[in-house]
This record gives C-alpha cells, sequence and structure tokens, in this order.
C-alpha cells in the first residue's frame, strides 16, 4: 500500500491519496476531525476500465498561490492558495492522472484523461465516505429543478434516493463539512450522489439521471472536481474555493457587469407582464425605491414592446431585464440571433427558463448562452436549472441562478411542496444551496401569501442569501408603504465582505455583510423564538457608529410565548393584562406583521442582544 499526503498550506487540512491492491482510495481530514472515511476513487470509460490494476507511473507536487476579483460576490477579492498533488498512474487499459488540491477550507480531486478523439463516460466510481464519527447530515433528494428543502437524512436512508450536491455534515467539534462539486461544464455534465444499501454512509457519485446510456464526449478530458469544504459555519458560507477550481473569466470587459435590485411583479401578479401599463407602472416603482431594475418575466412576447418600455425606464433611471424560455434557443445560431435583438434594444439582462436537466446536452447550453450573452454585453439569470459550482470566476455576468425551492413557492402552486419554502430551510440555505454559488430566491414576502414569518425576517433574507441581482418578491404597492421600505432601498446586493456571526443550520443564524463603510446585519430563526446575541467585534476602533433596526415587535405577545428574558417577567399588572388577552377569539394570535424600527449606537466590542418572535428575525444598517 502506498498513501500519498498533501496538506494544505496552514497545516490544517489534509487530503491523503491511497494506492491499494491496484485500487484508489482518498479520504480528509481536518485539525484531526475526519471529513471523509476511505471513499473509492475512478472512472469507467467505454472499452477503458480505470477503477483498478493501477501502478504508480510518478507524482508531481506544487503550490498555487494567486488573487482574483469577481465584479458581483460576496467579497471584495478572492485568493486561490493550495498545495497540490498530481499522481499519474497506468492500468492495463490506460492512463490516468488524479489531480489534488488541499486548501485551507478544504479538499479538492479530479479525473483527468489526456488523448485524442470521441470517447462515451459510463461512470464514476468516486465517493464520498460519510465519516462514521459524523453527526447530522443535510441534503435534498435530486429534483430536475432543484427546488426542495434540504432534510436532515438519517444514515440507513442514504441509499433511498439520489440526492443534490452539495450535502452538508456535521463532522463534530466545530467542524463542518459540505461535499460539492466544481466546473461544472457541458463536455461532462452535472452529478448526483446515491449510496448502496450495503454501504449506506458512501455516497456514490452518478451522472444526471437523464443522461442515458454514458456521456458522449471528447479526450481530452477532466471531471469536474470531487470537493469538500471544511471549517466552521462561517467558513462554508464565505469560502471562494469553489470558484477557486474553475478556469478565470471569459469576458475581457466586465463594465456591463452591475449587480443590483430588481423590481419584479410576476411573483405576486403573474399576468402583469402581459400589460404594458402595469410594467410601466413597475418601472415607476423602482424609480421610486432607487432600483436599478425591473424584469419584465414571462408573457411579454405580443403583448409588450420591449423597445419602448426600454425608453420609458431609461427616462426613470431604470434598465430592463426580460424572460425568455430555454426551450426557444437551444441553439447557438438561435441565441446569437436573439441576444443579439435584444441587446440592440436596450435590455441589460435575460433570464432564461426551465433547463431542468443536469445532462451535458443541456449543461452545454449553459454554456454557449453564457459565451454568448458576454459577446453581446448581457448579464444572464439562468431558471428552472441546476445548482452553479463555483462557475462565478468564469461567467461572472451570471448574476444568480435558481435551482432553489425559493419565494416562488409560497404561491402554493405544488402538488407536493404546499406552503413553500419555512423558516428552517431558510436557516439552512446559506450553507447548503447558496454555498455554491448566488441564489435567486427573490425573498420578501410581507403579506400577499402566507409565509409562516415575520416581516422583520422576510427583510433579513436580503442579507442571509445572496443574488447579485436581488429581486423583491413583493408587490410594488405593499413594499411603498412598508416600514422596511428605507432598509430595502439601500440594501446593497453584492458585497466586500462576509461574516456569519452565529448560526445553526435549520435553526438561526446571524449574518453581517459589508458594503464600502456601511455593514448590514441580518437575523432569522426558525421554530421557537431566539434572542440574537451580535457582538460588534468587526467594527473598527475610535467613533460611535449608528445602528438603525428592522426587528420583529414583540408589543403583543405574553411573556410564555418568546425567549426567555425577552420581555419583564409577569406582575400583578401583566397578569391582569394576560386575563383580558385570553378574551381573544383565539390563542397565540401574535400579528407576525408588526416591526418595530429604533435606532442605537454601539462601538467596536459592544454586544446588542435582539428578541425575535418565533420565525422571526431583523435587519440593521450600521454606520458612522
Amino acid at each position: 500500500m502506498a498513501c500519498f499526503t498533501v496538506q494544505s498550506p496552514s497545516g490544517r487540512v489534509y487530503l491523503y491519496i491511497t494506492l491499494q491492491d491496484g485500487k484508489l482510495f482518498w479520504n480528509a481530514d481536518m485539525d484531526g476531525v475526519s471529513l471523509t472515511d476511505g471513499s473509492p476513487l475512478g472512472i469507467r470509460l467505454e472499452g477503458c476500465d480505470l477503477t483498478g490494476g493501477f501502478s504508480l507511473l510518478r507524482e508531481e507536487r506544487g503550490q498555487i498561490d494567486d488573487t482574483y476579483v469577481i465584479p458581483a460576490f460576496k467579497k471584495a477579492q478572492c485568493r486561490d492558495h493550495a498545495n497540490t498533488l498530481s499522481l499519474h498512474l497506468r492500468n492495463a487499459e490506460g492512463c490516468l492522472t488524479v489531480e489534488a488540491r488541499a486548501y485551507d477550507d478544504g479538499a479538492a480531486l479530479r479525473l483527468r484523461m489526456d488523448g485524442v478523439g470521441d470517447c462515451c463516460v459510463l461512470g464514476e466510481t468516486t465517493g464520498f465516505d460519510i465519516p462514521k464519527t459524523a453527526g447530522q447530515v443535510y441534503g435534498m433528494k435530486y429534483t430536475f429543478s432543484y427546488e426542495d428543502h434540504y432534510h436532515p437524512i438519517p444514515l440507513c436512508d442514504m441509499a433511498q434516493n439520489n440526492l443534490v450536491f452539495p450535502v452538508l455534515v456535521d463532522c463534530g467539534r466545530g467542524i463542518w463539512a459540505l461535499y460539492a462539486e466544481a466546473a461544472v461544464f457541458g463536455d461532462y455534465g452535472g452529478s448526483t450522489l446515491c449510496a448502496a444499501e450495503a454501504d449506506p454512509s458512501t455516497l456514490l457519485v452518478r451522472q444526471a439521471p437523464d443522461q442515458l446510456g454514458g456521456t458522449q464526449t471528447r479526450l481530452p478530458l477532466a471531471t469536474p472536481w470531487r470537493v469538500v469544504l471544511c471549517g466552521d459555519l462561517n467558513a462554508i458560507a464565505t469560502s471562494n474555493t469553489l470558484e477557486n477550481l474553475n478556469p478565470p473569466s471569459i469576458v475581457e470587459d466586465p463594465s456591463f457587469i452591475r449587480p443590483g435590485t430588481s423590481a419584479w411583479s410576476w411573483m405576486t401578479e403573474n399576468d402583469s407582464t402581459k400589460d404594458p401599463v402595469r410594467c410601466r407602472e413597475y418601472v415607476d416603482y423602482a424609480a421610486a425605491m432607487g432600483f436599478d431594475y425591473y424584469l419584465a418575466d414571462g408573457g411579454w412576447p405580443g403583448t409588450v414592446d420591449i423597445p419602448e418600455l426600454v425608453r420609458y425606464a431609461e427616462q426613470k433611471g431604470v434598465k430592463i431585464w426580460i424572460w425568455e424560455h430555454s426551450a426557444a434557443i437551444r441553439s447557438p445560431e438561435i441565441a446569437e440571433e436573439k441576444l443579439s435583438l435584444w441587446a440592440s434594444w436596450g435590455v441589460v439582462g435575460v433570464k432564461i427558463d426551465f433547463f431542468e436537466s443536469d445532462g451535458a446536452h443541456r449543461v452545454e447550453q449553459y454554456d454557449y448562452l453564457a459565451k454568448i450573452a458576454a459577446k453581446h454585453k448581457l448579464m444572464v439569470n439562468f431558471h428552472g436549472c441546476m445548482k452553479p459550482a463555483g462557475e462565478s470566476r468564469t461567467w461572472p455576468h451570471v448574476m444568480t441562478r435558481e435551482g432553489v425551492m425559493g419565494g416562488e413557492y409560497l404561491q402554493n402552486f405544488s402538488t407536493f411542496l404546499p406552503g413553500g419554502p419555512d423558516a428552517a430551510h431558510n436557516c439552512t440555505l446559506p450553507f447548503t444551496r447558496n454555498a455554491m454559488g448566488p441564489m435567486d430566491y427573490t425573498p420578501v414576502c410581507y403579506n400577499t401569501y402566507l409565509t409562516g414569518t415575520t416581516d422583520a425576517h422576510q427583510t433579513a433574507l436580503t442579507v442571509i442569501f445572496t443574488s447579485y441581482i436581488l429581486h423583491i418578491g413583493e408587490g410594488a404597492e405593499k413594499v411603498l408603504a412598508h416600514p422596511a421600505r428605507p432598509f430595502l432601498s439601500r440594501v446593497p446586493a453584492a458585497w466586500d465582505e462576509t461574516r456569519v456571526l452565529e448560526a445553526y443550520p435549520a435553526n438561526f443564524v446571524t449574518m453581517a455583510r459589508r458594503k464600502g463603510d456601511v455593514w448590514y446585519l441580518g437575523g432569522i430563526c426558525a421554530r421557537r423564538p431566539r434572542n440574537a446575541k451580535v457582538h460588534f467585534d468587526f467594527l473598527e476602533d475610535g467613533a460611535p457608529y449608528t445602528v438603525t433596526l428592522y426587528a420583529d415587535d414583540l408589543s403583543d405577545e405574553r411573556p410564555f410565548d418568546v425567549a426567555e428574558g425577552a420581555l419583564p417577567a409577569p406582575d400583578a399588572a401583566l397578569v391582569a393584562q394576560l386575563e383580558a388577552m385570553s378574551q381573544r377569539p383565539a390563542h397565540h394570535q401574535h400579528d407576525m406583521h408588526l416591526m418595530r424600527i429604533e435606532q442605537l449606537t454601539v462601538r467596536k466590542g459592544d454586544v446588542v442582544t435582539v428578541p425575535m418572535s418565533v420565525n422571526g428575525g431583523f435587519a440593521m444598517v450600521v454606520e458612522r
């Protein structure tokens, strides 16, 4: 047996590749905590089995240390810093190279095959073996649209369903692992994970369910990177390792890439984009709010004059996005014709919908659409699509993707997910789907639909989730009249710095993000009321900061319906008040829409406690 080790620059993360009896295995740990146990590694091509019988030809080692900027991202600058290992192997049927990298917040490897000509990939034997010492595992059943919850899954059920990437694992001692893939393009396609009943702890990489008969591609070929992000939940949410594993940007002049907030009428008024008058009213709303964009979603073709709407919006300082079905642009030639036309109208972005496949044949469409859009300086929003895998580095003009059960589901149009996303789902997404890349959840719904969360919770989602085009889901008139309007008018869509202050998946998240000299904070909780403790250690010394707080108003709640210490303990006067409250027609009838707004003064090191209602939240602006 031969074992090859590569460790991260800090020495905290170790990636091991073992050659045992001619077969390859890998595992990784961080600070001595196992991220994966011994996991298989290999691939089968038509006429070439590269899963065993290997002997080592040579090994190569190196280091990467580079920086780059993504025009719209969750941090101002990205660092690509890793130690690398390449193992060149041979068996009786061919040659295989294993490329491995160890980062301070993750480990990654992929398989590469040289040569020329056509080939067919039948499947991988690569897997992620969940450590025996692991605690909770969060995963999502595969659906073509990625629109479901990330539920806790018991080990015994791992073989019941295909799971999507990513999978989140509590490895113990405050260390988490996120199993992911990176650099997924049309020459290979996306993958899923599934265990065998005989070994439910090993999640094996499988090709897309609709990729029948193998993946037709060409040599030389590299698989997507198989990745374990690791560390505390802050490290998971703020990592740029997936982006590091993607190729450099294809965009030579990024000046057209402008993150911002968009008015969006479709969620609350599905037919609004068939009405030219209503579209102009939404442009007026965007202008009044200081939003950058209005999205003319599905329904505009043949009913709304888009060039005229662009001209109208231009007078208001608003830019226009439009929608298209992916089936209408399923060739590079048609895509070139349509995107060129739309760009000539003055449209700045395109939302392209209903891909619903991870197969190479469909992922190839992402590739050519991204290239054609870059050529015509159009931003892109992929919808009804697979999750991202760090492609923001390569395609910085792809501002967001759906691939999430988001605000649309509040319309209750699903037959199998009534009620849509809940507070626990919202508390899990920052460490699962959103860790993979920007997410068009379309947050903020106050009272058009029943959310089960407070208005402060909904407001906080604009900070907690990243989407570099931020679509506000609530209707225009309700946003304009809402007390959180000043916050929504100024919250950025891209950031210079991100910090997770406290979190536990499905339970609570408090996050701080900085744009320039101003900090924006969002906090949410699920299932229970909670008192968030905000430690302002991230502020600079010196003059005090002013905090504008948008929080749950608990004034009509009983002391027994909030977290301990949120309201004064009962006294005689309060008991009398409770007696009066008991005459209400229903128990626990708290108004989820109540919000209190107040100003505080804080300095570096201060701690502020913010009480939250059940499924509640808060948002803050912190500035000097």
